[in-house]
This record gives C-alpha cells, structure tokens and sequence, in this order.
C-alpha cells in the first residue's frame, strides 16, 4: 500500500489525469500518468465492477496491484499523478506474472527514469 502523502484520493484529480494523461498498456492492467506539478508523485488503482461483482475480489486486486506498486515506487519518476485501471479479472493470476504486467505498463508509460 501506498503512503498517505502518495496516494490520489480527489475524483477531480483522477479525472485530470485520465483526460490529460499517457498511457501504458500490459494485459489486463493500463496506466496513465500526468504531471501534477508537486515534487512527489501520488498514485491509484481503480478496479471497476466490470471486473467482478463482489467488492471482495475487487479489494484483493486492489491490495495486489497496490502492494506491487509501492515496491517500485522509488523508481517512478517524481511529479506524476499515476491512475492504474484493470480491465479483467486478475485476482488468480500469479504474482510474477501480474508484476511483469505492472513492470511492462510502467515501462511503456514512460514513468521509469529521468525525462
């Protein structure tokens, strides 16, 4: 789980950054990023009821991908409101595999390194 200060909470915000933000795709998971103009970047994961009906499966997808994430937040590039969706019921998909989805939609999002 992400720390306080890291996680985006506000509606408006999240909608700012699907609007304005870019993309990353792996799989089941997207993530879209925009620059927030603060010196640390905040971060959530989204899982809609498309996904599963059961706020259960929902929450454990959430912990997972939420869990992952703080592992590589060091190396996320600072100042980026981040928002990742999940588009398919992952909850018994195993953890290599869902990191190398996160790792790869990071990646392609451009979020790792210096710009």
């Amino acid at each position: 789980m992400l720390a306080s200060p890291n996680r985006l909470k506000q509606p408006s915000d999240i909608a700012r950054v699907f609007r304005r933000g870019r993309q990353g795709v792996s799989g089941p998971l997207v993530l879209k990023a925009a620059p927030s103009g603060a010196v640390a970047s905040r971060g959530v994961v989204v899982v809609s009821k498309k996904v599963s009906k059961r706020a259960v499966i929902r929450n454990r997808i959430r912990r997972r991908i939420g869990a992952m994430l703080a592992e590589r937040w060091a190396t996320v590039t600072p100042g980026y409101d981040i928002v990742i969706t999940v588009h398919s019921n992952i909850a018994e998909t195993p953890a290599p595999e869902l990191a190398k989805h996160l790792d790869e939609a990071i990646r392609r999002a451009k979020m790792i390194g210096v710009f």
